[in-house]
């Protein structure tokens, strides 16, 4: 590890990521300066700059940002120091963590499978949709749970 580098606590991998993220760390960067972006294939969903902790000390830091994105799925959070120059080219104090981007989720819900359940009832009974579920769940079949199976069932905003 580079000891003046970034140590990432949050979020961690396959989070939620909602319309908004909470980031939490332990680091030092220019001027205190921080940046954070989520990526999917290469191309930025969503990202911004916050200040936190003194210049040059290691500090534990937790900072809320909104999310703007209509993104739905699997995608990269990365916290950087700021640079200077304005590139933000990857360097020792980028962190990056995978995580699963819910456009318009504000928490989920945890819902255990019971006999009888399917994805379509379960999305119906929490106002939500499939794709959501299946996103949020890694599912590869949306066709297949299973009795005792725990799922994170996201609610958007309005509901």
């Amino acid at each position: 590890m580079d000891p003046y580098g970034i140590q990432l606590r949050q979020p961690l991998p396959k989070d939620l990521i909602g319309s908004s993220v909470a980031i939490a760390a332990i680091g030092t960067a220019f001027e205190a300066s921080y940046g954070w972006r989520l990526l999917s294939n290469g191309h930025e969903l969503a990202g911004g700059f916050f200040q936190a902790g003194s210049m040059g000390l290691l500090e534990s830091f937790v900072h809320h940002a909104e999310v703007h994105t209509d993104h739905i799925g699997p995608a990269d959070f990365q916290l950087f120091g700021d640079d200077p120059s304005g590139e933000r080219p990857p360097g020792l104090d980028t962190q990056t963590v995978p995580v699963l981007v819910i456009a318009g989720m504000r928490g989920y819900r945890v819902h255990q499978v019971v006999r009888g359940d399917t994805l379509h009832a379960i999305a119906r009974q929490y106002g939500t949709d499939v794709r959501r579920l299946t996103v949020a769940n890694e599912l590869p079949d949306p066709d297949r749970i299973l009795v005792g199976q725990v799922l994170r069932v996201p609610q958007d905003l309005g509901g």
